[in-house]
């Protein structure tokens, strides 16, 4: 296929769509591609006082968490929703390799997922499997993938984690699908 120009089957209708030329993730609406931005996540590590608090060691785990202000999402997507991901020119063999699909938990003023956890004498890293969406991939053209779900979601928080390496912070793309099913 010739250029940024892909051919998709919408829900309602077929036409060609126009995938952006700069990279980041675009969400497929009736009217074509919507970007979303990444915001950067901070990470929160909860301190502990007394070194094994009373806990066998090994047991339980202080969990880090993946942070973003604001309590909703500003982008709203329907229960099936399709994205496309433009990766960067330096690491189009990654793909989207690098992103992961997280459901949100809101926390007053912010959301957040668990991408770590600290035992008194293990570490684990990574996003526990419990926090993740299992979504599927398609390389649709030389560093563009598309990307949904493997299963319907239900209405809530969700992003689409972006880890960019321990110098710079990991990008989340958020988003919700609404308890009424038209965002």
């Amino acid at each position: 296929m010739p250029g940024v120009l892909l051919l998709l089957i919408a829900a309602a209708s077929a036409g060609p769509v126009e995938v952006p030329r700069d990279p980041g993730l675009y969400y497929l609406t009736p009217q074509g591609l919507v970007r979303i931005e990444g915001r950067p996540v901070t990470v929160e590590r909860p301190r502990r006082k007394v070194p094994l608090s009373g806990k066998i060691p090994g047991a339980g785990g202080t969990p880090a968490h993946a942070e973003v202000l604001g309590a909703h999402a500003s982008r709203l997507v329907t229960s099936t929703p399709v994205f496309y991901y433009r990766a960067q020119a330096s690491e189009e063999s990654i793909g989207a390799g690098d992103l992961a699909m997280v459901r949100l938990r809101s926390r007053g003023n912010h959301r957040e997922f668990t991408i770590s956890a600290e035992g008194d004498w293990s570490a684990t890293s990574g996003i526990p499997l419990r926090a993740q969406v299992q979504f599927n991939s398609e390389r649709v053209e030389s560093g563009v993938f598309r990307l949904e779900p493997a299963d319907d979601l239900d209405s809530g928080e969700y992003g689409l984690y972006l880890f960019r390496g321990r110098d710079l912070p990991g990008l989340l793309y958020d988003f919700a699908v609404p308890s009424s099913e038209k965002p």
